[in-house]
């Protein structure tokens, strides 16, 4: 390693250390000079500026949609938003999800968007009960006092379907 980077390595380092202990702090810089963009840019993106509150006892788990799809004469299937194809593709799903509870003036269309594309997986079926759920895990005094993990539904809503969004669309994947 050369002798700048053998100072550089351990000054950067440093640097983040020092704004992951900031942020734990809930200290964030302030102003708009460049070096403070700069320094919220990278604890963004380099998650220092959490405060790492998601160790903290009252934070649930990530939400979770299904779908059951309703066909006329009562038959129902249901379905989820995957297949995920590997970890990254479910982290992604569930950060949309979790965009419902986090932006609510996006929840009408997320739902009319997800409920769009459970009809035209589905042809035929009439209606779509959209339906977001999130674990609720028990501290572990509560674990040990006998309380398991349990699902709670957050949201629960019924889309019917119009002619229009029984036709089927382009390719088959959902696009229009």
């Amino acid at each position: 390693m050369s002798r700048s980077g053998a100072v550089l390595a351990p000054a950067a380092a440093l640097g983040h250390l020092g704004l992951v202990i900031l942020g734990a702090l809930f200290v964030y810089p302030r102003g708009d000079g460049r070096l403070t963009r700069a320094l919220s840019y990278y604890g963004a993106i380099s998650g220092a500026d959490l405060a790492y509150t998601f160790f903290a006892p009252n934070v649930d788990a990530a939400p979770w949609a299904t779908f059951q799809i309703m066909y006329p004469g009562g038959a129902s299937a249901s379905d989820t938003l995957g297949p995920a194809n590997g970890h990254e593709e479910e982290i992604r799903i569930r950060s949309v999800v979790s965009t419902f509870f986090r932006q609510p003036t996006s929840r009408s269309a997320l739902v009319a968007s997800w409920a769009d594309e459970m009809l035209s997986r589905h042809p035929g079926a009439e209606s779509v009960v959209v339906r977001l759920e999130a674990c609720a895990l028990p501290s572990m005094r509560e674990y040990r006092a006998g309380r398991r993990p349990r699902w709670n539904v957050r949201y629960e809503g019924r889309i019917t379907s119009t002619p229009s969004s029984r036709a089927p669309r382009g390719d088959g994947a959902g696009a229009p």
